[in-house]
């Protein structure tokens, strides 16, 4: 059933955000309003006395701000569009300048914020007092106060971001303060199927969109462009060969998304445009700005009403949900995986030849603590009905305040977390407390799972903190945090990011040209991205009818979660992942070990260096939408330049271990969140240098694979399942051994996944960064009784 959603939506005049108030009729929602801004006229008073329907017959009202967020050309004609769309328009001055023009946007107080606009009015010009002067960005929340208290059941906001994360950040910032869902549905739209530039500008076509070029800012363009239809094969076309000589292949250049043109809509589908807006030729002149950049003032235009057709709804091309390559590993889940041998296993046997001929490499075995990353547990217990879960998460926060406080350290230093919760039930209400410590944008990645009685008696919530302790010459951050909705992966509302990066500290050896970054990601559950839900037998039937629902729908989940993170990874320019973990949801023995298999085998397919479906090499999967409407036209995407992850040519690796894949495990808890079937999270990323990869098996039952890359090594100690517990101390006392560490140095492990269904397990050693688990599987589809993650340098 498709969610509900009144729609605001943002307009400029311009095709994108036009295009994205189309994707948002096609996903069921309804558009109530738009809004704009629009360059404040120079004279005082004139502004108030235009009204929504203003339209210039001087030709000295219209300027343009070269606005770093808003476009401001053409914007004389925007009062046309609620004549032609038939829905109510609302329009503001723009107010201030870039001041922050970074690109994230940090949120402005709420109630300074109402007690700058509650003595204006709804129909005020909201003007901040004399010698004050703000963001342009909070231009936008006078206007849309003004339309919620007309529209009081609005919840959305629509933009047409591309792919510039300035303007992205700011309208989310916007949005989310003001109780409304971001909507953008044009968020990196060209790289999603079929992966070209041109997709979005096609699509355009194909809806009927027109398009004008009204603004040229390019050395590869000039004014002969001008009140030319981008939505148009040859404008497309002619676009592309200038564009050639000054851009990428991907950097938006064609899309205009660097600023190379600005565009106005004049029409579109009928089921949106009742009316075309007409611009005459003597209407028009030409404005040189300088620099190769001018534009076409609009002295005149008017909206001329269309004959009434019939109500076809007009569609627009929604990018399928896999990319072919994890389409690909879908369908190679669907066969029967007996004979199936992983990557990781089959080096592991040419690593054991290896040993027996003397040539085994080995890593040299290192005990150094990492103080730039620090690794922090709190635990928090004896909930009764006078102290709730929701206390013990209050008092958690507060003595990670003054842990923070003591090291001299900041919110802002912690890279990611998993939150441990003895019920998902507590979700929400936890999640606003967790959210009270994060007051700047881009907070930490998380993980979230639940692990029910698997957790110590008394214990209702575990947060496991990674904390950056940055030299004082060495403070920088990155970050992803998506909140919009799109077509691209799942919006991150709420306190956590998508990814964090921070740099590492070369060793002696590294290139300093090529200086070595991590990027921590937040676990990923698979939610189709657009709709925020989680896929139905439908969904899976889409992608493969051969297959039953209940297997059909994990696998469509497996490979759905592993494509975004895939997509997060690519985003971060991620080149490798240290190692992987799977969590699932409680279920019987015989269920989960057939998951977990499934899982281990989607983890290994997408590290074939060539995956392939089931038609030959040469031939193409057919795309049905590009056959129906592009027929006859070039193929898109040839000159596509697909950048890869993992990259196989960063590796420096020992004989018999070139085909090595990062390491992998299921793990088993209670609950995930949402009720999805599984939750993806790789450990680390690195960008940048270069990865050297080791592994060992010792006789008392346990194996390591270690990953080094700038002054980092990052181990995985897997110990074998037995019930013996002196046995597995053993092998959990020589595996430390032989990486040179400490079984009382806790600190060293930074995550322990344990089974505690073996007894007394969860208090043999001085185990860091505790992970209850019912079950533990490796990539060989084995039982395992722990896996330790071990991080020195």
């Amino acid at each position: 059933m498709t969610e509900s959603l009144e729609v605001i939506a943002l307009i400029s005049g311009g095709k994108d955000s036009f295009f994205s108030l189309l994707h948002c009729l096609q996903n069921g929602y309804k558009v109530i309003a738009l809004g704009n801004l629009y360059p404040a006229a120079e004279k005082p008073g004139s502004d108030s006395e235009r009204g929504s329907n203003y339209a210039p017959e001087n030709e000295d009202d219209e300027h343009d701000l070269n606005s770093f967020m808003y476009q401001t050309v053409g914007h004389t004609v925007v009062p046309l569009y609620q004549q032609a769309l038939g829905i109510p328009l609302y329009r503001q001055p723009i107010i201030g300048t870039a001041i922050e023009t970074g690109t994230s946007y940090g949120h402005s107080d709420v109630d300074s914020m109402e007690a700058k606009t509650s003595d204006l009015g709804v129909a005020g010009d909201n003007r901040p007092s004399k010698g004050e002067i703000e963001d342009e960005t909070e231009s936008l929340v006078p206007l849309l106060r003004r339309i919620m208290v007309d529209h009081p059941s609005a919840n959305a906001l629509s933009t047409g971001a591309i792919l510039s994360t300035y303007q992205r950040t700011r309208i989310e910032s916007i949005a989310i303060r003001l109780g409304l869902i971001p909507l953008a549905y044009l968020w990196k739209y060209p790289i999603l199927p079929p992966g070209t530039q041109s997709s979005l500008l096609e699509d355009m076509q194909v809806v009927g969109l027109d398009a004008r070029i009204v603004k040229v800012a390019s050395g590869g363009l000039n004014e002969s462009f001008l009140w030319g239809n981008v939505a148009s094969q040859q404008v497309m076309r002619r676009i592309e060969k200038s564009m050639k000589r000054f851009g990428t292949y991907g950097d938006g250049a064609l899309l205009g998304e660097g600023g190379e043109f600005e565009t106005l809509v004049i029409d579109g589908p009928s089921n949106l445009f009742k009316g075309r807006i007409l611009v005459q030729e003597e209407n028009t002149r030409i404005v040189r700005e300088g620099g190769g950049s001018s534009w076409l003032q609009i002295r005149h235009a008017k909206v001329v009403t269309k004959a009434p057709v019939e109500d076809v709804k007009t569609e627009c091309r929604i990018p399928d949900l896999l990319d072919p390559r994890f389409k690909n590993i879908f369908n190679a889940l669907t066969t029967a995986p007996e004979d199936f041998v992983t990557p990781t296993s089959a080096s592991l046997k040419a690593l054991s030849m290896e040993k027996n001929s003397g040539h085994q490499p080995i890593l040299a075995p290192t005990s150094s603590r990492n103080d730039t990353v620090l690794h922090w547990t709190f635990v928090a217990g004896g909930g009764t009905r006078d102290h709730t879960t929701t206390d013990e998460a209050r008092l958690l926060i507060e003595e990670i305040r003054q842990r923070l406080h003591k090291s001299s350290l900041l919110p802002t230093n912690i890279i990611s977390t998993i939150i441990i919760l003895r019920s998902i039930q507590d979700f929400a209400s936890i999640n606003k407390v967790y959210g009270s410590l994060f007051t700047e944008p881009n907070p930490p990645a998380r993980v979230t799972i639940a692990c029910g009685g698997l957790m110590t008696k008394g214990v209702n919530i575990t947060i496991h903190l990674k904390v950056h302790n940055p030299p004082l010459s060495s403070a920088e951050r990155k970050a992803l945090h998506v909140q919009s909705r799109s077509y691209w992966a799942p919006a991150n509302i709420g306190p956590y990011s998508q990814a964090i990066s921070i740099p590492q500290s070369s060793s002696e050896d590294e290139d300093e040209d090529q200086p070595v970054w991590t990027v921590s990601v937040a676990g990923q559950i698979p939610l189709i991205p657009h709709t925020m839900s989680l896929p139905s037998s439908d969904d899976s039937a889409d992608i493969s009818s051969s297959v039953s629902f209940d297997v059909g729908n994990f696998k469509l989940q497996t490979v759905l979660s592993l494509q975004h993170l895939w997509r997060i990874g690519q985003e971060m320019k991620v080149q490798w992942w240290t190692s992987a973990v799977a969590y699932l949801p409680h279920s019987s023995p015989r269920v989960v070990a057939e998951k977990a298999a499934m899982v281990s085998r989607a983890w290994a397919l997408i590290h074939e260096r060539d995956l392939k479906g089931d038609d030959s090499e040469d031939e193409e999967e057919r795309d049905l939408w590009e056959e129906k409407h592009y027929a006859g036209m070039n193929r898109r995407g040839a000159e596509k330049v697909e950048k890869i992850l993992p990259d196989w040519d960063i590796l420096e690796c020992g004989i018999g271990e070139r085909e090595m894949v990062p390491p992998v495990w299921v793990v088993e808890v209670e609950e995930l969140p949402r009720e999805s079937a599984i939750e993806w999270h790789a450990l680390l990323g690195v960008v940048g240098g270069s990865v050297k990869l080791y592994s060992t098996r010792g006789e008392e039952g346990w194996s390591v694979q270690q990953c080094s890359f700038g002054s980092t090594v990052q181990s995985v100690v897997t110990l074998v399942y037995t019930e013996n517990l002196p046995v597995l101390r053993r092998s959990f006392e020589e595996a430390l051994k032989y990486l040179g560490v400490d079984s009382k140095d806790g600190e060293l492990i930074n995550a322990s996944y344990l089974d505690i269904s073996i007894q007394e397990l969860w208090d043999a050693g001085e185990f860091g960064g505790k992970i209850p688990c019912r079950s533990i599987w490796d990539a060989s589809g084995k039982r395992v009784a722990a896996v330790l993650i071990v991080d020195s340098c």
